[in-house]
């Protein structure tokens, strides 16, 4: 991972120079323009100095992953309202109106937050948010609740980021996330086993309160690593199931 530092002049509307006195939390963001590329919106918030929107961020990830900082950790942005004063603000590139990262992206995405994590000493699947969970903004919209997209669903593809942060955090990488489906919820696994418990619960010290027979194709809403196991939540609310590669099949 490289952060390119590209710092903005500081001026009242976009780089005020407000001491960053402490932070709690990573704030993710998307961009305005689908198909912007980080440069541009680099000196978007570099033009506010003549007079304009009071908006920035501490950092961009572009369309192919390439990070800038425009903004030193020390220092407010103009990005995440009332948490300006204890977040480090991280704005995202995206393609088209979906709001969804590219692949590069997310990538990028991940190992800059496992990064902060570390250098801030914060909790991955506690401590980055969303601008949603600020303002209730549609920010990132892919992310967040909208008339097309449940809280469930946007919480669960929200969960499954995080966890894949926490899965780099731990020695992991972003290669070895995306093969344990660590990411990008929810999606339908094949069940190899003939009788596979399902459990109240992430992991085997959580109840079996039913059997899934005769194999068949589940949807999986959230995903959660109970030690060396991997472990999903089913669509239907009946419970967990483990879904590694002896019992599961990815489709």
């Amino acid at each position: 991972m490289k952060i390119q530092q590209m710092l903005i002049t500081p001026n009242k509307y976009s780089r005020p120079q407000i001491p960053l006195e402490k932070v709690e939390v990573i704030a993710v963001h998307y961009v305005g323009n689908p198909g912007s590329t980080a440069i541009a919106n680099r000196n978007y918030f570099e033009n506010q100095k003549n007079g304009g929107r009071y908006v920035s961020s501490h950092l961009i990830v572009g369309l192919s992953g390439e990070i800038i900082q425009c903004i030193p950790f020390s220092e407010w942005s103009y990005c995440t309202n009332q948490a300006n004063g204890y977040s480090i603000s991280i704005e995202c590139c995206h393609p088209d109106s979906s709001g969804k990262f590219t692949a590069a992206t997310e990538k990028s995405l991940a190992e800059l937050c496992a990064y902060l994590c570390g250098k801030f000493r914060l909790d991955p699947l506690n401590d980055i948010i969303r601008h949603y969970d600020v303002t209730g903004k549609q920010c990132p919209l892919y992310w967040s609740p909208t008339k097309y997209v449940t809280k469930a669903t946007a919480d669960a593809r929200f969960t499954a980021f995080k966890q894949r942060v926490a899965y780099i955090i731990g020695d992991g990488d972003t290669e070895q996330a995306a093969s344990k489906g660590l990411y990008e919820v929810p999606f339908k696994v094949k069940i190899l086993d003939s009788a596979l418990n399902i459990r109240s619960g992430a992991g085997v010290s959580n109840k079996a309160i039913g059997v899934i027979r005769g194999g068949g194709i589940y949807t999986i809403v959230a995903v959660e690593q109970v030690g060396s196991a991997l472990w999903g939540k089913l669509k239907s609310g009946a419970g967990w199931i483990n879904i590694g590669d002896k019992y599961c099949e990815r489709m």
